[in-house]
């Protein structure tokens, strides 16, 4: 009898002091409980690379517990858990993303009595590659005419380089990684001056390059039509001339694999130089070519295939219009044949520089004008639709001498521009970057140069939607002028 009373004395001792426990322990936890999902992470939804971003997320406990929080980027890399905060309190943590892409963020909590929750609805982060710039080139002349992302991320630009070659200035090809490094780097020429104005990755993960020679051909200078396999070596070469000067400014890659250029002639010319138009088949062997022009110059700056197999041409012509050069649209079909030509200018001198068709059947001109603007001579934008009628114009530029050299349509559908400016920037002449919305006003612009002359010409949208440029620095690198390649995000920073 005494050891069961012992018993029931003992028993009773010990749910009293949980009792009592339970009452005025402060600092104790309670039962463990099923955690529910945290809510979707809040912080921004774009970035670049390399910067720090914060995001917070919340989540209550059923039991009052304290909570900490865990964040799986989207990269791979995942948080450590943060400090603890009581129920219902957020969170946070940051992270920096090494390169663009679109990433997932998402959150997971976990409470002080152990137990964890499942991971949160995620939160998307779209991050562009933060913008760079590269320089290629030696002590003497060098620069960049064309540029073109590549399949695999990175960038192929032609130009031209005397610091380097066999003699005079050679053609100049350089293969970049995604961040602008050299993968490689070739150059193509003989003793005279060669160039390279124009590349374009082909179907075959090769390059196309259109320019002209010196060095090789029939007389003062040919257009030259150079294809190069995916490491940079040369596989044929085409010269198309007569005896005197002939170039190539513009090629692309024709629907049926073979090429199309677009340059000018003084060997078969009605007068004194005429626009030219070469089609090849996939060998380069020539299959038609056309002039186009009257008694005075005409030039063809760009070419681009069209929706229907055609092709569209501009640069300038001195022998229609109404001043002393007159931008020139010129739209043919599969065959060269003839199917539009319209001069846009005024009275003074104006130029194409390049053409490209819109998603709406349109067409858009970047160039040069003088005889409209604020002073100079101003960048000009114009839309022309299917039929040759000019919807709309847009100049840009201050007092001085400023011109669009390269534009293309963006996936927002509006225009981006890049060219030279001397009315803004840095000094002498500068890289001029411009984005347009899709009537043609400007939403930003942005110089790019230092004291010397710099220029822009040629860009591309990229795939992380920033731009990629190519054109010639005065002001910085190696020698008299270099190679520059710029990337920058999608405002142009």
């Amino acid at each position: 009898m005494v050891e069961r009373r012992i018993r029931v004395v003992w028993y009773s001792l010990i749910a009293g002091a949980l009792t009592l426990g339970s009452m005025f322990c402060l600092n104790c936890e309670g039962p463990n409980s099923t955690l529910g999902k945290p809510a979707v992470p809040s912080g921004p939804s774009s970035g670049v690379n390399d910067s720090l971003y914060a995001f917070t997320s919340v989540a209550t406990g059923p039991d009052g517990d304290r909570i900490c929080y865990r964040f799986d980027w989207g990269d791979g890399d995942t948080s450590d858990w943060t400090a603890w905060v009581q129920s219902g309190q957020p969170g946070g943590a940051s992270h920096s993303w090494q390169a663009g892409g679109a990433f997932t963020v998402r959150s997971q909590a976990k409470d002080s009595g152990g137990a964890v929750s499942v991971w949160s609805d995620g939160h998307q982060v779209n991050i562009l590659t933060l913008s760079w710039a590269q320089i290629f080139g030696g002590t003497s002349d060098d620069g960049g005419n064309s540029v073109q992302q590549t399949s695999d991320g990175g960038y192929i630009i032609t130009g031209y380089t005397k610091s380097s070659g066999a003699g005079g200035s050679d053609v100049w090809l350089i293969k970049t990684d995604a961040s602008g490094n050299k993968t490689w780097d070739k150059t193509f020429g003989g003793a005279a001056d060669d160039e390279g104005r124009s590349v374009e990755q082909t179907s075959d993960g090769g390059y196309i390059i259109a320019g002209y020679t010196k060095s090789y051909g029939a007389g003062s200078s040919d257009v030259w039509l150079i294809k190069i396999d995916s490491s940079g070596n040369k596989t044929w070469d085409k010269t198309f001339g007569g005896a005197t000067d002939d170039e190539g400014h513009s090629v692309q890659q024709a629907s049926d694999g073979g090429y199309i250029i677009a340059g000018f002639t003084h060997s078969y010319a009605a007068g004194n130089g005429d626009v030219w138009l070469i089609k090849t088949d996939a060998s380069g062997t020539g299959v038609w070519r056309k002039t186009l022009g009257g008694t005075e110059p005409d030039e063809g700056a760009s070419v681009q295939r069209t929706s229907d197999g055609g092709y569209a041409i501009t640069g300038y012509t001195k022998s229609y219009g109404a001043g002393s050069s007159d931008v020139w649209l010129i739209v043919v079909d599969s065959s060269g044949k003839g199917e539009g030509q319209i001069p846009i200018g005024g009275t003074d001198a104006d130029e194409g520089a390049s053409v490209q068709q819109t998603s709406d059947g349109s067409y858009i001109i970047t160039g040069y004008t003088k005889s409209y603007g604020a002073g100079g001579s101003d960048a000009w934008l114009i839309e022309v639709d299917p039929s040759g009628r000019k919807i709309w114009d847009k100049t840009f530029g201050g007092t001085n001498d400023d011109g669009g050299a390269s534009v293309r349509q963006t996936s927002d559908g509006g225009y981006v521009i890049t060219g030279y400016t001397k009315s803004y920037g840095a000094g002498g002449a500068d890289v001029w970057l411009i984005k347009t919305d899709g009537s043609g006003n400007e939403v930003w612009d942005m110089p790019f140069g230092g004291a010397n002359d710099d220029g822009g010409a040629s860009v591309q949208q990229t795939s992380d939607g920033g731009y990629i440029i190519t054109g010639y620095t005065k002001s910085y690198g190696a020698g008299s002028s270099d190679v520059w390649l710029i990337k920058t995000g999608a405002n142009g920073n």
